[in-house]
């Protein structure tokens, strides 16, 4: 039972050996960052009190999922009515981020963790013009869906759902004004819409944004129109690892990397599983001796993937030019050959060194195809 020092929610624990499922009762202590695993039936202890530092109180939620100890754990409901209480004020809210304001997604998502909103489902999408009259029907089926549904942009743009305590109108407050033309440029200049323009859009009201991200995010027929705009031309892939996404670097790492001259022309939140994850990294086992403790890094939560394009005109490849962006694997060496480099300024040693970047040239599409088109 939780107390006004812990929070209790109900997981699952799939048990590989026996390829069960087992329900457990996991007691989180924000103030010690620790947290207890017991049997939900028999109340046994599976694991007694434990500091575990990556944890935060923001790691918690329903659909969570945590990985402890190598347990992977699925959070399903909330363990006792203070628990549920406590979660009570927290909103799902639906934001989408278009035309000239994708040009500073970075400052956005950086603003956004900022604020203390949390970052539960992104992707950058696209209209697939072959199955685009499934949205028109929405239209007349769903009139209270019209509007949102005539407002997606034709070309790409970010999906997001956002949580925290009263989020609807924290969002409302930090985005600004509808036009940034007038009310937000005089009443608030630091808003979103002011610094960043028009090319955010937010529902005009708590409903209505959690209905929007239901469409969005889970449903079927919706999800067959929108399409991920990954372009598989003269790209590579990046991804910012759990531990980056964790600390809430997302936003500064993406503004580096715009800053720099590239374009990041798709981008996802996902999590791996593990048999995923081995096998996209596949080729470092028996090679690289830190292989398992990577693997545990990457499927250690939330992590963000992106697909980076150019426009240079050196003769080197996005893939080339990119890699030695990232900078040596290891921070610490990265930090005196080459202080400018993503993971010299947000890497911490060579396994939570914040960015995986492809390797090899000819890796690059089948990498990029099996993050944006193969999984989920």
């Amino acid at each position: 039972m939780a107390t006004p020092n812990n929070l209790a929610f109900i997981g699952e624990w799939f048990k590989n050996d026996t390829e069960t499922v087992q329900q457990l009762i996991v007691s989180f202590y924000p103030s010690e960052k620790a947290i207890e695993l017991f049997e939900r039936k028999t109340k046994k202890v599976i694991l007694h009190k434990t500091k575990i530092e990556d944890l935060s109180q923001s790691d918690f939620f329903v659909g969570a999922k945590l990985l402890i100890f190598g347990k992977q754990i699925n959070i399903i409901g909330y363990g006792d009515s203070y628990t549920k209480l406590k979660y009570g004020n927290e909103q799902r809210i639906f934001i989408m981020v278009f035309s000239e304001a994708l040009q500073h997604i970075g400052e956005i998502l950086h603003a956004i963790t900022k604020n203390d909103l949390h970052i539960r489902q992104l992707n950058m999408l696209k209209i697939d013009d072959n199955y685009s009259w499934i949205l028109k029907n929405f239209c007349t089926e769903q009139s209270e869906l019209s509007y949102f549904v005539d407002n997606i942009p034709s070309n790409s743009f970010v999906a997001m759902e956002l949580t925290g305590d009263n989020s609807y109108i924290r969002f409302k407050v930090l985005c600004g004004h509808a036009n940034s033309s007038d009310g937000a440029n005089i009443s608030a200049s630091t808003t979103l819409r002011a610094l960043y323009g028009t090319g955010i859009y937010f529902s005009n009201s708590a409903i209505s944004s959690n209905m929007e991200s239901k469409l969005i995010f889970s449903n079927n027929d919706v999800r067959l129109c929108l399409k991920s705009s990954v372009l598989l031309k003269n790209s590579t892939l990046c991804i910012i690892k759990p531990h980056a996404v964790r600390q809430g670097l997302t936003g500064e790492i993406i503004t580096q990397i715009l800053e720099k001259g590239f374009i990041v022309s798709a981008m996802k939140m996902m999590r791996f599983e593990r048999a995923n994850c081995e096998e996209f990294m596949g080729v470092y086992k028996g090679v690289i001796p830190e292989f398992e403790s990577m693997v545990m890094q990457m499927i250690s939560g939330d992590l963000i993937a992106l697909e980076i394009t150019n426009k240079f005109e050196n003769g080197y490849s996005t893939q080339q030019s990119f890699r030695d962006f990232c900078g040596p694997s290891c921070p610490d060496i990265a930090r005196i050959t080459r202080p400018h480099t993503l993971r010299a300024q947000f890497g911490q040693n060579k396994i939570l060194n914040a960015i995986y970047c492809t390797d090899l040239e000819e890796d690059t599409m089948l990498e990029l195809d099996y993050i944006f088109k193969f999984l989920p």
